[in-house]
């Protein structure tokens, strides 16, 4: 029987998890410098900008984006590493925890426990397995899922135009564009609530085929890219991409207790987005499908089916954890300021696309 102090265990390894987004966050940037290069947007913007990326040390949610003279910015609050990495692995212990007590042996209340085993292959190869082990790199790998969906968000604010668009409504002033509508600064009053949220829903689209896009490469690439101590299958990261992201807009939900629907809000609630992610996810891997090489057993229906399941399991996970009673069809589906508001900022999209044609390093989405 083994105990593991949660809070220890993580701090141990969270300026690890630093070290690592900064580095996806470059990579992430020059790999768009890359295309941009090749002919996938606008090749005279290019050349003359550089990321800047850090992280604040600050306990909260929080970060923004902002571009001045020839540097793109992203900065990051440290709380959303170690938030996200405890509130991961907390759920994986318990997990655990709920799989030992229905076997037949004895625990102290309160114990933290994990176990270890072998698997033989066919072949007669042997596996072991070690709880703690997968626990851990489990909630890092959602960690930096989420991580990662941030990080490509804010480039989604500076690649496609949003930052430079707010620079140029107020003269000789640089506006960075908070992660939350609570974190204010002088871009009040620059754009309508709506502009902001269209531009919010037009960055978490660019996230959203970002991630898709590269949940598709480590599945083609499984064996290589994808931790084995993980002990996951190619399809199950489709799965655990779609818990790890329902999660973070869970819990901002509970932080920014935003659930209701007001025309003075710069963002959607945080179901509506989720819900508007969701959609775009499906509908890329649907038109991606004959790109997607199948590994034995997988097709189209099955990876979208990861991707709902693993959504509604952290909906399972997080109500259960904290009492609520979050079900984002549900809250959605019937829900006429839902569909109000959505169909609005889509709308509206068509309208600022043509004003952020000017500042946009990339080809912007134009709706059909």
């Amino acid at each position: 029987m083994v105990k593991i102090d949660i809070e220890v265990m993580t701090v141990s390894i969270k300026e690890n998890f630093y070290n690592d987004i900064e580095k996806r966050a470059y990579t992430m940037y020059e790999q768009y410098k890359y295309l941009i290069e090749k002919g996938f947007g606008n090749e005279d913007e290019v050349s003359k900008y550089q990321l800047k990326f850090n992280f604040l040390n600050n306990l909260e949610l929080g970060g923004k984006a902002w571009v001045k003279n020839n540097f793109d910015y992203i900065q990051i609050n440290t709380g959303v590493i170690d938030n996200f990495l405890d509130y991961f692995y907390d759920l994986t212990k318990n997990e655990t925890n709920k799989f030992l007590s229905r076997l037949p042996f004895n625990f102290e209340e309160g114990d933290s426990t994990s176990y270890e085993m072998i698997k033989f292959n066919a072949d007669g190869t042997a596996i072991l397995y070690d709880s703690k082990i997968i626990d851990e790199k489990l909630a890092g790998l959602l960690t930096i899922f989420v991580s990662r969906f941030i990080v490509s968000h804010e480039l989604g604010h500076i690649l496609n135009g949003h930052c430079k668009f707010l620079n140029s409504k107020r003269e000789n002033s640089i506006q960075y564009i908070p992660m939350f509508s609570e974190d204010n600064n002088s871009t009040d009053n620059i754009l309508s609530p709506l502009d902001f949220r269209t531009l919010e829903m037009d960055a978490d689209a660019f996230a959203a085929t970002d991630s898709i896009k590269n949940l598709i490469m480590l599945y083609w690439k499984f064996d290589e890219n994808v931790d084995k101590d993980i002990n996951i299958k190619p399809s199950e990261l489709f799965y655990w991409w779609s818990f790890a992201i329902r999660s973070n807009f869970l819990i901002t939900q509970k932080i920014l207790n935003e659930e209701k629907y007001k025309p003075s809000k710069k963002h959607l609630p945080s179901v509506a987005r989720w819900m508007l992610i969701l959609s775009s996810s499906l509908d890329l891997i649907d038109k991606q499908v004959d790109t997607i090489n199948f590994k034995d057993g997988d097709d189209k229906q099955k990876i979208l089916q990861e991707i709902i399941d693993g959504y509604l399991y952290a909906e399972k996970c997080y109500n259960e954890r904290f009492s609520t009673f979050f079900n984002c069809y549900e809250e959605t589906k019937e829900n006429k300021d839902f569909h109000t508001f959505v169909n609005e900022t889509q709308q509206n999209w068509e309208i600022i696309r043509e004003e952020l044609d000017e500042f946009s390093r990339l080809i912007l989405y134009k709706r059909q």
